[in-house]
C-alpha cells in the first residue's frame, strides 16, 4: 500500500493557512498598536481643529496648519510601516486623506476672499464627520 501524501501535504497546508491567518491577524493589531501613537497626533489635531471652527480665523488657520502637519508625518509614518491587513490600511488611508482635505479646504478658505464661507464650513462639517466615522471604526477594530 502506497502512502496518501496528498492527504498529509493538504493536511500540512490547512495548518499552514491557518497559522498564516492567525499571525496575520497578530500582526494587524501590532501594526496597529505601533500606529496609535501617530494617529491619536493626527485624531487630536482634528479636535483642536474642530474646536477652532468657534473661535476665529487665525485659530482656525493654526489648527489647520497643525492637522496637516500631523497627517503629513502620518502619512510618511504608514509609507515606511506598511499595514498587512488591507482593509485596515484603506480605512487608515481613507483616514489620513480625508485629514489633508479638511486641512487644505480650511486654508484655502481662508486665503480666497471670494469663497463662499458658509458652503466651506458645511463642506469641512461632511469632512471631519468622515474622520469621526473613521477614526471610531478603528477605536473599535
Amino acid at each position: 500500500m502506497r502512502p496518501q501524501f496528498e492527504r498529509l501535504y493538504g493536511a500540512a497546508c490547512a495548518f499552514a493557512r491557518i497559522g498564516f491567518i492567525v499571525g496575520h491577524e497578530r500582526t494587524a493589531e501590532h501594526w496597529l498598536i505601533k500606529a496609535t501613537a501617530v494617529l491619536e497626533c493626527v485624531t487630536g489635531a482634528e479636535s483642536r481643529f474642530s474646536a477652532s471652527l468657534k473661535v476665529n480665523e487665525v485659530t482656525m488657520l493654526a489648527a489647520a496648519d497643525q492637522l496637516q502637519a500631523a497627517t503629513w508625518d502620518a502619512k510618511l509614518w504608514v509609507a515606511a510601516n506598511a499595514c498587512p491587513d488591507v482593509e485596515l490600511g484603506g480605512r487608515v488611508a481613507v483616514m489620513l486623506n480625508t485629514c489633508a482635505e479638511v486641512a487644505l479646504t480650511a486654508q484655502r478658505a481662508i486665503f480666497d476672499p471670494s469663497a463662499d464661507t458658509e458652503a466651506i464650513i458645511g463642506r469641512l462639517g461632511d469632512l471631519l464627520a468622515v474622520v469621526d466615522l473613521h477614526s471610531q471604526t478603528l477605536e473599535d477594530w
